[in-house]
Formats: C-alpha cells, structure tokens, sequence
C-alpha cells in the first residue's frame, strides 16, 4: 500500500495546458474518485501517476518516494481500463498469470496469486472459461483480477464500468467497494458519473477544465459545495437554480420573481447586494396544499416522472422550470398548478462569480 502525492503538477501538449498546478494528497488505503464531465482532465492525471503521460512540470510521489522518471512498470501500480483487454485466445487462467509469466515468477506461486484473486472476486468456475464465453461482468472481474494478481500498491481504474448495463453496474459498484473493503489499498477511479463516485468514494475529486474544483467526502461536496459548479454536478438530478436578488451581512433577504420572498443565513464574513442564483436540491422542495405565503413558488406542472418509490415533477414557474422530488403516488397531474414550499436552511446562495455565500446545509 501506497499515498500518492502530487505537487504543482502541470499537463503541456505543446502550447495548449490542459493540466494547470494540480496540488492532491491521496491518503494510503483510500479510495478516491476523479469526476468531471469529459474533457475535464480527469484520465490524464490518471494516466500521469500511472507513467503512460509524462509530466511537463511539477513532482509526482507514490509511497514517498519521486515517481517522474520511474516507468509505468516500476511504480507499483496496477491500472484496469474501460475495455476488458483480454487475451481472446487464452482462458482467464492464461489472462490473469500472463504478465506474472513476462516478470519471470515461477508456477507456484503464479498459481498462489492466481487462485487468491479468483477467491476474491469469485470467478474461480471461470478459470478455464475464454473470454468469449463469458458476460460482460465476468470479463470486467478477469480483468480486475489481472490487477490484484501483481500484489500492486495503488489500484487505478479508468472508466471501468462504461461498457455495462444499468443493473450490472450497480452490481459492480458493490462488488468494487467490497473489494476495497478487502484489499484495503490505494485505489483512484475515473469516473464522469457523479452516482458512482457519491457511492464508492471515500474521497471525491471534482475536475473542470483541468482545475481541481473541489476535494471533500461525497457528503462533504453535497451539503457543502464551494461553488456553482460543484454544487450542480454534484446530486441526481442536479441542483435546481434560480435568478434572485438578496441583500444583507450574515443574513441576506431573498427576493424572488413572483413576491416570492425569505432571509438566509450567510456564512461567516459573507454580505449579498444585488443580482444572486438561489440553489435548491430537488429533495429540498416540498409540493403543498396549503396557501401560498412569502416564501412559497407557484406553478404548473409540465411532466411528472414516476419512479416508483420516488416521482420527480418538473413544474413551470415566474423564475423557471423547477424539479421537486416527491412520493412515489404524488397526487397531482400534468398542467396542475401547485405550490412548492422553499426551506431558507436549504438554500444555498451564489454570487455573480459563482462563488456559494451560505456556510452548506446539513
């Protein structure tokens, strides 16, 4: 097991800088998650640790130890990618034991290694199996045993879970945390999904534009965003935004299109004057019956999602479309008009640079 440090680290193709000074502390044993939307820079700081980029400026460490020049080889890594990349000609036995055969380990233990890993990730019926004869999910564990058979330091995943379908991915989020669970080693994944990294992080990266946005807990970046960004990328379905002005130190008053009207408390330090967005999750609304007050929305409804357990409703209102999340038996229909209830200990303020006023909610 391993910490990765990385130190004003820079990514150059020529001119372009996609990577600009990223300073990150991965603890040994955690598992991390880098998320973002694509291009955002998130497989090439994993590719960086791994040695298949090199870095145009800055220092890589893995266990203490200055990793720049070391190759991907001698870093004590073990990376598992999007595609399975497995041997079509050779069972999963010959897949899992191939690169311990090019480091020169002898039989018996390549069966040690071999046998433990397919323990682990319950494949060991599958050992004679070619991957052609297998499903996607028992590919995608042949090619995580690949991985666990080099006794690696740090564990990366690039995308691995891409080229499933919706139930089997779940399933493998599971199987994924239980295994860190057992392994208990570095571990950092890519990912441009935000209900993977909520569900499997210890740790949450948040990536735009080559920047880190954001690191904190799944929880941490929920309650707690630092800007609108974070705020709206991270939850499901995302953040609903609002066009209001508010004014006020340590206490603003929110004043919404509508006479729509309620204080919310700011953070230490933090005043409001003028233009502002309002954040609000979807699960932070509340649809009454009660007449409307000054704090209170009023619209139609445009769609209603039922999900059985849960029902989204997508409602139209003076200050735009809203997203409420209710009961599964939501008893309202399409074109109703409704009230939805704002709580000000939810809201979240931003200011015109983006940047969030309020100290997060709990």
């Amino acid at each position: 097991m391993a910490d990765v440090s990385m130190q004003k680290v820079f990514k150059r193709y020529g001119k372009a800088e996609v990577i600009h000074g990223v300073d990150l502390q991965i603890d040994d044993g955690e598992f991390v998650v880098f998320v973002g939307p694509s291009g955002c820079g998130k497989s090439t700081l994993l590719r960086m640790i791994s040695g298949l980029e090199e870095i145009s400026e800055g220092d890589l460490f893995i266990g203490g130890e200055q990793m720049n020049d070391v190759p991907p080889a001698k870093r004590g890594i073990a990376m598992v990618f999007q595609s399975y990349a497995l041997y079509p000609h050779l069972a999963a036995r010959g897949n899992l034991e191939f690169g311990l055969k090019l480091q020169g380990v002898n039989k018996s233990e390549r069966d040690r290694r071999v046998q433990r890993a397919a323990d682990i990730l319950q494949i060991t019926e599958l050992l004679d199996r070619r991957p052609k004869d297998m499903s996607g999910g028992q590919r995608q564990r042949v090619a995580i045993g690949r991985a666990i058979v080099r006794n690696p330091s740090v564990f990366l995943f690039d995308e691995p879970l891409s080229n499933l379908d919706a139930k089997l991915r779940v399933q493998m989020r599971q199987e994924l945390a239980q295994l860190h669970g057992r392994l208990n080693t570095t571990m950092i994944y890519v990912t441009h999904d935000q209900v993977e990294a909520m569900t499997m992080a210890d740790k949450i990266v948040v990536l735009q534009d080559g920047f880190v946005e954001q690191v904190g807990s799944p929880m941490d970046l929920y309650h707690r965003p630092r800007n609108r960004f974070v705020a709206g990328f991270i939850g499901s379905p995302g953040m609903n935004f609002l066009p209001a002005t508010a004014r006020g130190q340590g206490q603003a008053t929110v004043e919404l299109a509508g006479d729509v009207s309620f204080d919310v408390p700011l953070a230490e330090g933090m005043g409001a004057q003028g233009q502002v967005a309002i954040g609000i999750r979807p699960e932070h609304l509340k649809i009454s019956g009660e007449k409307a007050d000054a704090g209170t929305l009023r619209g139609e409804v445009s769609v209603i999602e039922r999900l059985g357990a849960e029902s989204y409703a997508y409602v139209r209102t003076e200050v735009g479309q809203v997203i409420v999340k209710a009961d599964g038996d939501l008893p309202v229909k399409i074109d109703e008009r409704i009230q939805i209830v704002i709580d000000p200990k939810r809201v979240h303020l931003f200011d015109d640079h983006d940047i969030v006023l309020t100290a997060g909610t709990a």
